[in-house]
C-alpha cells in the first residue's frame, strides 16, 4: 500500500500488543479507583505511522464555496466585487477567494478589504462585469498533504483539521454539518431537469449554456423530483460536467447508499450549490487529490472518538502524530442523531466527551479514509 512507503515517526506500544483490538480508545493510564478504567487500561494504545514526504509532502489547495448569486458585479476601477443581495460579509480581509462562473474575472484573488455586506476590495485586478451570471465564490484553504496511519486499525487520517483554514462564514475553519439557507441557487425553478438511476446524469435539457455555473468537486442539492431519494438534503458530489448537443450532463456520486430514481423532465425544479460545509470539505479534498488519494470522507463518531486521550492534559491526540488539533471546540462526524436527525454528533478534544449539537451550527471538520 502507498501508505507505508514512508515511516518517519513510529509511536510503538509493546505493553498490550495487539489484543482487544476492538477497544481501542481506553487511554486513560492513571487510576482513580479500584475497577475504574485507568486500573485496567484494557484496551490497545494506538500506534501511528506519521507520513510527510514523497506524496505526502507539501500542500493542495483545498477550494469550498461559500457563496453563489446571479448579483455579483465586478468594478476594474476599484477592484471591487459587489453584490446587490449584500451577502459579501462572511468574505473576510486576507481571505484567497477563486471567482467561478464569470465571464470575464474567473482566476484567484487576495481580499484587501472584506467583512461587508456589498463589497470585496481585492488586490488584484479585475475587469468590468455587470450581474448577471451566476458567480460562484469559493474560499482556498492551504491544507498539508502530510497523512497519519493508525496501525492498529488501519485507517488514514489527514495530519490537520480544518481549524486555521481561511474557511467558513468566519473564515476561522468551521463549516456548518449542513445548513439550508447556506445553499444557493445556480437553476431556478423549471421543468427541464431530468435524472437517470442507470447513468447518474443529471440533465439540463437544453442547458448546455449553462456549462459555467458548475464545478467538478462541489455538492449540489436538488429539489422539485418526485421521488425522495433525488432531493436528498445535503447534496450530491459533482463528478463530471459536460456539453451533450443543447443539453448539459452533469455526472453525480450519488454515496454508497443512496440511489436515484430515474425521472423525466417535468414539474418545478431547481439546483443548489451547498456552501460552507463538511461535506463540500471533504469533496475538495478528493478534487485537490490530498495526499495522492480521492476517497477522502467525514469520520463517524467512532473514529473520531478513537482519537481521544484521556490521559492527557486534554483529550488531544497524540501530539507528534496530530500537531496543532483543535481543542477549543468541537469536530463534526458524519454521523447523524437517531433520536433528532436535525442534530449531528460532535467530539471534544478539550474533555473527550461525545455529543450532539444542531447541524446548522459551524464546528471544525475532519478528514479520514481506508
Amino acid at each position: 500500500m502507498a501508505h507505508g512507503m514512508h515511516r518517519e515517526v513510529t509511536m510503538f506500544n509493546s505493553t498490550f500488543g495487539a489484543r482487544n483490538r476492538e477497544n481501542l480508545s481506553i487511554m486513560q493510564t492513571t487510576k482513580y479507583a479500584a475497577g475504574d478504567s485507568g486500573d485496567y487500561r484494557d484496551g490497545v494504545v494506538p500506534t501511528y505511522d506519521v507520513l510527510t514526504s514523497g506524496q505526502y509532502s507539501g500542500t493542495v489547495n483545498l477550494d469550498v464555496p461559500a457563496y453563489a448569486a446571479a448579483t455579483i458585479a465586478f468594478v476594474a476601477a476599484t477592484k471591487k466585487i459587489t453584490d446587490s443581495a449584500n451577502l459579501l460579509a462572511q468574505i473576510k480581509t486576507g481571505d484567497t477567494i477563486v471567482i467561478f462562473g464569470s465571464a470575464s474575472n474567473d482566476g484567484i484573488y487576495t481580499v484587501a478589504t472584506g467583512n461587508v455586506a456589498g463589497e470585496i476590495v481585492t488586490t488584484e485586478a479585475l475587469a468590468d462585469e455587470a450581474a448577471g451570471a451566476f458567480v460562484t465564490i469559493l474560499k482556498r484553504a492551504t491544507h498539508s498533504n502530510n497523512c497519519v496511519v493508525d496501525k492498529v486499525t488501519g485507517k488514514m487520517w489527514s495530519r490537520y483539521a480544518s481549524k486555521g483554514e481561511k474557511l467558513g462564514i468566519a473564515s476561522g475553519g468551521k463549516l456548518y454539518w449542513y445548513q439550508a439557507t447556506a445553499a444557493y441557487t445556480l437553476h431556478a425553478a423549471a421543468n427541464d431537469l431530468a435524472i437517470s438511476s442507470t447513468t447518474k446524469i443529471l440533465k439540463i435539457t437544453n442547458g448546455a449554456g449553462e456549462i459555467a455555473r458548475y464545478k467538478t468537486g462541489t455538492h449540489i442539492v436538488l429539489a422539485g423530483f418526485a421521488n425522495a431519494a433525488n432531493n436528498l438534503a445535503g447534496g450530491f458530489r459533482v463528478d463530471t460536467v459536460a456539453v451533450n448537443g443543447s443539453d448539459l450532463d452533469i455526472t453525480l456520486w450519488p454515496g454508497f447508499r443512496n440511489t436515484f430514481v430515474t425521472e423525466a423532465a417535468g414539474g418545478s425544479r431547481t439546483i443548489k450549490l451547498v456552501c460552507n460545509n463538511i461535506f463540500a470539505y471533504a469533496a475538495a479534498a478528493n478534487k485537490a487529490l490530498l495526499g495522492g488519494f480521492t476517497d477522502w470522507r467525514v469520520p463517524d463518531d467512532l473514529r473520531l472518538r478513537e482519537l481521544t486521550d484521556m490521559e492527557a492534559g486534554t483529550a488531544a491526540p497524540n501530539a507528534t502524530a496530530f500537531p496543532s488539533w483543535p481543542t477549543d471546540d468541537y469536530i463534526w462526524s458524519g454521523t447523524t442523531l437517531p433520536g433528532d436527525t436535525s442534530n449531528a454528533i460532535i467530539v471534544s478534544f478539550y474533555y473527550g466527551y461525545v455529543t450532539y449539537y444542531t447541524r446548522v451550527n459551524t464546528y471544525y471538520a475532519a478528514l479520514i479514509r481506508g
